[in-house]
């Protein structure tokens, strides 16, 4: 789970309504048709980008597992890492599937979504977890 709620604003809402329906929405520049990560900055040409589904697929280009210390004191290790898409973007995220041993670099992944908390304007988060296929 997300270690804090996550929420929307003006510039995020598009991109958690895919995520609640399980899509994982790129950018797709209408001028030259590249695909952009979401957080291409829009706001000065909404008109020349439209969210566009991602496979959803990618492999791991770079990662670390932080340490965090949770409310109780304790510690939690967490796997994060850079994913490039198959369309190309990248992605920074959480990786989820990997042992403590374990390299995930050019590892093959795939998004996943949860809930980031328990209230009603929570959002549902990607992440991507080791692909098993």
């Amino acid at each position: 789970m997300a270690m804090i709620p996550v929420r929307r604003d003006a510039a995020t809402a598009a991109f958690f309504d895919g995520t609640a329906r399980g899509q994982f929405l790129l950018l797709r520049d209408t001028t030259t048709g590249e695909l952009c990560d979401p957080h291409t900055e829009i706001a000065f040409d909404r008109e020349r980008f439209v969210p566009e589904p991602a496979s959803g697929r990618g492999h791991v280009v770079s990662w670390a597992a932080p340490h965090n210390r949770l409310p109780d004191g304790s510690t939690m290790r967490t796997i994060v890492g850079i994913v490039e898409l198959e369309e190309g973007p990248w992605w920074w995220t959480e990786l989820r599937g990997f042992g403590a041993d374990d390299n995930p670099l050019g590892e093959a992944v795939v998004v996943a979504f949860e809930k980031s908390g328990e209230g009603d304007s929570d959002e549902v988060v990607p992440f991507f977890v080791k692909d098993a296929g």
